[in-house]
């Protein structure tokens, strides 16, 4: 009864404060680019409401304030061309709608075939060890896959009555021994912090401390247990007293320095599967998604039974976020969870009065454990169930679904920006962007910014768009030195190419071999050093978005080798043996002359800078002068090496291509 009275007194609210719809608080932004002469051109869908101009900011990815404004348009406007940027880049705009008594507000991530992310850092995985061993082969699986897209993993397992300081112990050891930590991954019910006191929902019987998984994030900290004594919330969870292990910080103590998402299905009895059973049916369905073999179709709903709310609008989150990443017209105000459960949409947004169990005009846990959820990124706003850690809780119900969403956030106090995955970002670089912004992104309000109950369920590693990996990797030593690298072209439309890497560790960092992308589907890597080696072959699409487009990297396939011989070898330049090419640097023709004392059988080969072999011969030395001559004129432009190997001697001589 009081959250059915709440929902309808909150919307009472909403309706009085002015005839303003939640829209109206969104600049609704897409972008197309060209390259010659190198353009981007902003559009976003003219607000009706009042009589707004827009102005136009930009900065660097990075950069911590926007620079401008760049110009100032009229009403009747709704495009600007930026002819100030160069290919291979990417810029974020945000653009500001100014009238008597409306500000709006739109943040893109603008690029030109923005470049491909080949690394993402190091993840802590933290494994709840319920999972340890009924869920380990899907777990390995899923470490495969986030190691084939980018990612370094650091594994620790623990039982469930490990406490948040003994999991923070450890993370932040990881974080000072190894350099490019960026992200802490919770599989499972581990410890859960709590901290603050405050009540995002504006609740009085709900102000305390909040779950607060941010506080894994927030390294420097400090985090501290002795100043706040608040007993007053009618739920003994949120109650916080000194010493009781609940934090002081309302507000993240300091700058969040990692990603950070939990997975965790405990506690939720209305679903008829066990936690093993939920774990299982996620991690396959993630791996479909990243595998690209799921129907994934670019389009949005909102379902909002909030409206503006005095200018909250917290619906904007969808109205501002969703054109960046499928378009405007991709974007339909729909029911919640019956759509979800018969129509696959890539983004999801609702928000109603709510309890722990239910969001008014969206529907209930229990209408979640009888409905698949045909979505991936979803987001709900709604008193109570912000506070996740409780049975059958609303928040994390998505992710029990059978089939279940990917994502979930309570988005809404604070906001969130998911505008860096339209150009190939993962979910947790949008959550930690989020979690931090006060300033950068000033949208006003934006209550519950920087505080710490802010936190995302899933998988952070997740992006929007997926290429179809490549298949039958296979790696062979090659008997002149070095590896062979073979595989299957990508089945996927659009592949453009391919980079291969190799690492010494199955989750250790893949150094990238080629610096240009490879149009075939051969690799020779000629100077790894000995023993176990891992080679990964990634495909790379040109992504075409709302927000103009990026070099799209598959997941990585894999195949290990045990390197025997190499041209790193140390061998004993024999003075029998010398090269001499001319003309050095070649255009047509260059004229090769080995000179040896001995007759011998050598190995010719021309190597360029990628490793890629070309012109390999076996031919009978006699004592003195051997001339040959190979035609050049079909290589690229570059630097390359001549290799000429006699079993004992193996010269290198390097020479240019023009």
């Amino acid at each position: 009864m009081r959250s059915i009275f709440l929902f309808l007194s909150l919307l009472l609210m909403g309706s009085m404060a002015s005839a303003q719809v939640t829209e109206d608080v969104a600049v609704e932004l897409s972008a197309t680019t060209q390259v010659s002469p190198p353009q981007i051109t902003l559009k976003w869908k003219r607000i009706l409401y009042d009589t707004p101009t827009y102005q136009i900011w930009k900065k660097a990815k990075n950069a911590t304030t926007f620079s401008g404004p760049l110009a100032t348009l009229p009403m009747t406007d709704s495009v600007y061309v930026d002819n100030a940027v160069i290919v291979d880049s990417a810029y974020e705009y945000f653009v500001k709608a100014v009238g008597p008594s409306i500000t709006s507000a739109g943040v893109i991530y603008a690029g030109i075939k923005a470049p491909a992310i080949h690394w993402r850092g190091i993840m802590i995985l933290i494994v709840d060890s319920t999972f340890t061993v009924p869920c380990e082969a899907k777990i390995q699986r899923f470490m495969d896959d986030l190691s084939g897209d980018g990612w370094q993993i650091i594994r620790h397992d623990f039982s469930r009555s490990a406490t948040d300081v003994t999991i923070k112990a450890v993370i932040a050891a990881d974080y000072a021994a190894h350099a490019n930590v960026k992200s802490v991954m919770l599989l499972g019910h581990v410890a859960v912090p709590y901290s603050g006191d405050n009540n995002p929902d504006g609740h009085p019987d709900h102000l305390g401390a909040w779950p607060s998984d941010v506080f894994y994030a927030s390294i420097a900290g400090p985090w501290s247990d002795a100043t706040v004594s608040d007993p007053s919330s009618s739920y003994p969870a949120n109650q916080n007293i000194i010493g009781d292990g609940k934090y002081d910080q309302t507000l993240i103590p300091s700058t969040a320095e990692l990603q950070v998402s939990r997975i965790d299905f405990a506690n939720m009895p209305a679903f008829p599967s066990t936690e093993v059973q939920m774990m299982d049916r996620y991690l396959d369905k993630d791996h479909v998604y990243k595998m690209d073999s799921m129907l994934v179709l670019h389009k949005a709903l909102i379902s909002d039974n909030f409206g503006y709310f005095s200018g909250e609008a917290f619906a904007g989150n969808g109205w501002r976020n969703f054109p960046t990443l499928v378009g405007k017209d991709s974007i339909q105000s729909l029911p919640f969870i019956s759509t979800l459960a018969t129509s696959a949409y890539q983004w999801a947004y609702g928000c109603g009065g709510g309890s722990f169990t239910s969001a008014g005009g969206i529907g209930t846990t229990a209408n979640f454990a009888s409905n698949p959820v045909n979505g991936i990124f979803t987001m709900l706003f709604g008193s109570y169930f912000g506070d996740w850690n409780v049975q059958n809780n609303f928040l994390r119900a998505p992710l029990c679904s059978n089939p279940p969403a990917l994502t979930n956030c309570w988005a809404g106090r604070p906001h969130w920006f998911f505008h860096h995955m339209a150009l190939g970002e993962n979910i947790g670089y949008s959550a930690n962007i989020s979690q931090n912004n006060s300033s950068t992104y000033p949208l006003y309000p934006n209550n519950g910014a920087n505080c710490v109950h802010s936190g995302l369920m899933g998988d952070l590693s997740l992006r929007t768009d997926y290429v179809k990996p490549v298949l039958n990797v296979t790696a062979t030593n090659i008997s002149t030195g070095g590896a062979l690298i073979n595989w299957t072209p990508s089945p996927g439309t659009g592949v453009i190419g391919y980079y291969v890497y190799r690492a010494d560790s199955a989750y250790g960092y893949y150094t990238r071999l080629n610096a240009t992308m490879l149009a075939g589907t051969t690799y020779s890597d000629l100077t790894p050093s000995l023993g176990l080696k891992y080679y990964m072959v990634r495909p790379v699409k040109l992504q075409s978005t709302p927000s103009g487009g990026y070099y799209n990297l598959g997941v990585g396939a894999v195949d290990t080798l045990t390197v025997t011989s190499s041209l790193l070898e140390v061998v004993a330049v024999q003075p029998s043996v010398n090269i001499t090419l001319f003309p050095n640097p070649a255009q047509n023709s260059l004229n090769v002359t080995i000179n040896t004392d001995n007759a011998c059988v050598a190995t010719m080969y021309v190597v360029n800078a990628q490793g890629q072999v070309f012109d390999m011969v076996t031919k009978q030395m006699k004592v003195g002068n051997n001339q040959y001559a190979l035609n050049v004129s079909d290589l690229a432009a570059g630097i390359y090496q001549m290799v000429v190997n006699t079993g004992n001697t193996r010269v290198v001589k390097e020479w240019v291509k023009l």
